[in-house]
């Protein structure tokens, strides 16, 4: 995995930012789930973190990207500190991610695409991206790294 893209590498930037005093929005009518857009590889970047504090517990981030198939396309990357991986808790944070980013959008963006890629080697994100949208579109291989990869590209419809 690229290490731009290692959730990983997201927990420590962002707790990095939090000791420079950047701060994310509380989304309205949650506990711990915080919210910041900003831009990423030209495209607008939405990412949603579960935190305790300022500890982060889990992250989800919609980087928009090429559009797929005549409409916009959003890729989707997640983490769970390790602490919390097994316990049931990734599936239903990135679901509830997914509803807000979706509700977020422009009333008039009717239907997008979500795409995420995992390394095959990574069994447990495999796993997640299977209960969350199923079968996989194809095999690939991660044009930044070269390691093979799974892909899912789901559609979307409000």
């Amino acid at each position: 995995m690229n290490y731009e893209q290692d959730p990983m590498t997201g927990f420590k930037t962002l707790e990095m930012a939090f000791s420079e005093g950047f701060r994310m929005k509380r989304v309205p009518f949650t506990d711990d789930m915080y919210f910041v857009r900003d831009q990423a590889l030209g495209y607008y970047r939405y990412t949603y973190a579960r935190l305790n504090k300022l500890k982060v517990l889990q992250t989800v981030v919609l980087n928009g990207k090429e559009p797929l198939n005549d409409l916009p396309c959003f890729g989707l990357y997640y983490g769970t500190l390790e602490e919390l991986r097994g316990t049931g808790v990734t599936v239903p944070y990135i679901e509830k991610a997914i509803a807000e980013f979706t509700k977020g959008l422009p009333k008039k963006l009717n239907e997008f695409y979500i795409e995420t890629s995992v390394d095959i080697s990574n069994e447990a994100s495999l796993a997640v991206a299977a209960k969350l949208f199923g079968e996989p579109a194809t095999d690939s291989v991660d044009e930044a790294t070269g390691e093979p990869i799974r892909v899912w590209q789901t559609k979307v419809s409000r």
